[in-house]
Parts: structure tokens; C-alpha cells; sequence
């Protein structure tokens, strides 16, 4: 008798489930029984990505307010389309760069534009985005006027302007310093001299 159930049951196995023989001599099949979709899926939504609205029209009044700048930037594109970046692109001023700094080139790409000044200390990379980034909130309510974040030789400084997100990352030049290379109130006064250089 166990013979038979042990061959009826692989028999089954092609069929998905396992035939076994009970008490009364009949066979009947055991199903697998499938956990629910979101239990497997888990229960975290994945990350939202939004165009945010951009106020251009504050942004050309910021431009026209601000200070007159003589320094030429080189746009680059990395969409070969060309044009100008999706948000208003926001440089600094009065930066004193290393000896050997490369000159400063903004590099547009699909949603907005990055660029990268090299100081004596850090190397700064200014980046501007209109998408916005959460989990299951797509209108950005919740971000805080301005994010300040160390990481290891690194430093991370996020605020919203015109709409648009922008981020401010500092990459130390000397990785295995004391202290960081750059305070919270240093990357916010880095911050504060931003201006608004190019819009549509």
C-alpha cells in the first residue's frame, strides 16, 4: 500500500500537486496553497517620481534682481537635443577655486542640469531637478526648507526653489581629515550665494 501511494504521488507531481491515498482507498490531490499578492509584494509602495510645477516667472524676476555676472558658463547636454535645462539654473558666486579647478561647466540633463566647482577644500556639484522623489507623496509637501547631511569625506545639502529640487553635494579633498571639510553653516552660506543664472 505504500508502494502505491509513493507512485501515485509522483505520478502527480507533473500535475502540480500529490496524489496520496487515504484511509478509504480513494486518492485525492493536495494543492499548494498561494500567499496573497501583497503579502509577497510586501507592503511598502515603490518610490513616486512627479514633474513638480516650476514658477518661471519668479524665477526671471529673481534673475533680473540679481547680481550681473561677466563669468561665461558652458552649457553641455547629455540628451543631445540641446536647449536649456528643464529648471532655473542656480550657480554661485564669489567662489574661490583651487589652482589646478577645471572651468566650471553646466551639463544639462532630461530633468534639469548639473555643475561642479573645484575648491581648494571640496569639490562642490550643484544639482537641480523638477522631478520630486517619495513614497506615495508625489507633491513634495513634507521636505524640509533645507536638509543638511555628513557622510564620510562628503556633505549633502537639499532645498527647494522655484518649485524645483536642488542639491548641493561637497566631496572633500582630503578623505582621512579630523573634521569634515565643510560646517552645515558653510554649506548653507554656499547656498545663500546661489543665483539664478539661466531661465526660460
Amino acid at each position: 500500500m505504500r508502494r502505491a501511494s509513493l507512485i501515485v504521488c509522483l505520478l502527480g507531481l507533473a500535475t502540480g500537486g500529490c496524489l496520496k491515498a487515504p484511509d478509504d482507498g480513494k486518492p485525492q490531490t493536495e494543492t499548494a496553497t498561494e500567499a496573497p499578492a501583497d503579502q509577497v509584494a510586501g507592503s511598502a509602495g515603490p518610490l513616486a517620481a512627479a514633474d513638480q510645477t516650476i514658477d518661471w516667472e519668479a524665477a526671471r524676476a529673481a534673475k533680473a534682481a540679481g547680481p550681473a555676472t561677466d563669468s561665461a558658463v558652458t552649457i553641455q547636454s547629455v540628451t543631445g537635443q540641446g536647449g536649456l535645462p528643464q529648471v532655473p539654473v542656480l550657480l554661485p558666486s564669489g567662489i574661490v577655486q583651487a589652482q589646478d579647478a577645471r572651468p566650471p561647466a553646466l551639463v544639462a540633463t532630461p530633468d534639469g542640469y548639473f555643475a561642479t566647482y573645484q575648491t581648494p577644500r571640496y569639490d562642490a556639484i550643484v544639482n537641480g531637478t523638477k522631478k520630486a522623489y517619495s513614497a506615495g507623496v508625489s507633491d513634495g509637501s513634507a521636505r524640509p526648507d533645507m536638509a543638511f547631511t555628513l557622510g564620510e569625506a562628503s556633505a549633502q545639502l537639499s532645498f527647494s526653489r522655484f518649485g524645483a529640487d536642488y542639491l548641493i553635494e561637497f566631496e572633500c579633498r582630503q578623505i582621512d581629515a579630523a573634521e569634515s571639510c565643510i560646517s552645515e553653516d558653510e554649506a548653507k552660506a554656499f547656498a545663500d550665494s546661489l543665483f539664478v543664472s539661466q531661465t526660460q
